[in-house]
């Protein structure tokens, strides 16, 4: 399946030529066998990039310092507060929480996309404006209603 797929990104971008069936294989369904590969691989290969998106277990710190000891760009993204500590320091950028969601937005320069991170941003500003004022408005109250009690 993964092939296919594969074979026809190739005959879509018009470059059917490019496709090697052998650069497609299974790894490994397991957290460190997949580690292990992949490491593996990084070091064979001499990969220039490596790309770290989404949700990584105790796999990203293996992978992300293998690639940072070969000297690749390491781009890492994820909203796990868990891993960003290993991807901050082992990869060259880390896209933080929402960032990753924002990247997508831009890079697929999707107006869709684009204006629900837009939305969000303006209700969130909302929310913290109305916390804010409702702070301020129950410290005036409190500070008002002293005065008054001390009054009588």
């Amino acid at each position: 399946v993964a092939s296919e797929v594969v074979r026809n990104a190739y005959l879509a971008a018009g470059r059917p030529d490019l496709f090697n069936a052998d650069d497609i294989f299974y790894v490994s369904s397991r957290q460190f066998g997949f580690a292990a590969g992949v490491t593996g691989l990084m070091l064979r290969e001499k990969t220039a990039a490596h790309f770290f998106m989404g949700y990584y277990y105790a796999e990203s710190l293996i992978l992300t310092e293998t690639g940072a000891a070969t000297g690749a760009i390491q781009i890492a993204g994820s909203d796990a507060v868990t891993q960003l500590p290993f991807f901050i320091v082992t990869c060259d950028y880390t896209l933080i929480g929402e960032e990753l969601y924002a990247a997508s937005a831009y890079l697929a320069q999707n107006n869709l996309l684009s204006a629900t991170i837009r939305t969000q941003d303006i209700m969130k500003a909302i929310i913290v404006a109305l916390l804010v004022g409702t702070f301020a408005l129950s410290f005036v109250s409190a500070t008002l209603a002293q005065k008054v009690v001390s009054v009588f």
